[in-house]
């Protein structure tokens, strides 16, 4: 357990919830002191190493409190042994941190070496043949990092709970990653004969795991892909993570397939959606640019609204003379004619395009503009709103 209440477990063994509830809920003491439950008869020691967050418990059940102090002296080899432990477990935890964010920068950054020969490497096997989907996880009140122990814990109580299910859980710039076979496409996989599938089970854990750390977790979840392609399943992840952000959802579990239009924008790559994006909104953003204007905005909500002028007026907390200015203004710069339905579905496209690439970080969220014209422009919408 680390110093700040997160908890870790080792990774291959399920934790029963009553281990967990009394590590959430151990005071705090010393090494050279213990916590002894008598109803439980449970005696709790501890193992820290100075500036060090982590440190080990040792439970000792079926303890009397005659015996406590024997039982302490008893124990002292073993406690110098997990001593030892301690350290070593820091040290290899930092290395495998350190090694896992290698191969998923290697992975998922566009270089080109190849994944598999990558996570064989460093021990994580994966079946060149096999198709797999990519899940990302973000929290939306919490660091992720904070969560880690059991994000990866309960999943791994998933593989138990459910034979020969192979989920892969990690960190990765704070967010949660699961590399997963696609079970649907195995006939004979134990897990079909469940009555739910494995993304139900999923959808289930997501619940569960929101409830039990009070935080909103949102999934984003990929299409199947061989191993080499691989990196196509993360960037869709990525894609239907920031599709339900930007819509600004809530605990959602949202697919790459239910993305809509976006998703056939996206098909091709960043660089085709980035450039359906400029030829849509190109004009418009270079004239927010270049007079700090709130032209954009003012177009995302007439078209959310279906160009009702009094509804943006107020979203805007503007005339609505104003509004009535920047539309023309925009109809202008676009050379469209905005009562087209044509029209204001690809525009529409290009905004979502637009709030999606910025919340990947592909595209910045703002924009530099000139204080002059931005005074002059403003002055102009108060002669027109009047």
């Amino acid at each position: 357990m680390a110093g700040d209440g997160r908890e870790y477990y080792p990774e291959n063994i399920p934790v029963a919830e009553s281990i967990r509830k009394i590590l959430r809920h151990l005071p705090s003491f010393s090494d050279d002191q213990y916590y002894y439950m008598a109803e439980r008869r449970l005696l709790v020691l501890q193992v820290s190493l100075p500036d060090e967050e982590l440190r080990l418990f040792l439970f000792i059940s079926r303890v009397t409190e005659e015996h406590i102090d024997a039982l302490v002296n008893e124990v002292i080899p073993a406690r110098l042994a997990l001593t030892y432990l301690l350290r070593s477990k820091i040290e290899i935890g930092r290395e495998i941190g350190r090694v896992t964010d290698e191969i998923l920068t290697n992975a998922f950054s566009g270089m080109k070496s190849r994944l598999e020969a990558v996570l064989r490497r460093n021990g994580i096997d994966l079946e060149e043949k096999q198709s797999y989907r990519i899940m990302l996880v973000e929290a939306e009140d919490r660091s992720m990092e904070e969560l880690e122990a059991d994000f990866k814990a309960s999943l791994c109580q998933l593989m138990h709970s459910y034979s020969d299910v192979m989920l892969c859980p990690l960190l990765w710039h704070g967010r949660g990653l699961v590399i997963m076979p696609d079970i649907e496409e195995i006939p004979e996989h134990p897990i079909r004969e469940h009555e739910h599938c494995m993304y139900q089970i999923l959808q289930q854990w997501q619940k569960d795991f929101s409830k039990r750390h009070q935080v909103t977790l949102d999934c984003g979840v990929g299409d199947m892909h061989l191993l080499h392609d691989l990196l196509k399943a993360y960037q869709e992840a990525r894609l239907a993570l920031s599709y339900g952000r930007t819509k600004h959802e809530q605990g959602f579990f949202r697919y790459y397939h239910d993305c809509g239009i976006v998703r056939n924008i996206f098909a091709g790559g960043v660089e085709p959606a980035f450039e359906f994006c400029r030829m849509a909104l190109g004009r418009l953003l270079d004239y927010d640019g270049e007079n700090d204007a709130d032209l954009l905005a003012t177009l995302k909500l007439l078209l959310e609204t279906n160009f009702n002028y009094t509804t943006t007026a107020a979203e805007l907390f503007v005339h609505v003379n104003t509004v009535r200015y920047r539309s023309d203004k925009i109809e202008q710069l676009l050379t469209r004619d905005l009562n087209d339905p044509d029209v204001r579905f690809n525009l529409y496209a290009a905004v979502r395009v637009r709030e999606i690439l910025v919340d990947m970080h592909i595209l910045p969220s703002g924009y530099v503009g000139s204080v002059s014209s931005h005074e002059k422009l403003r002055n102009h919408e108060e002669a027109v709103s009047h």
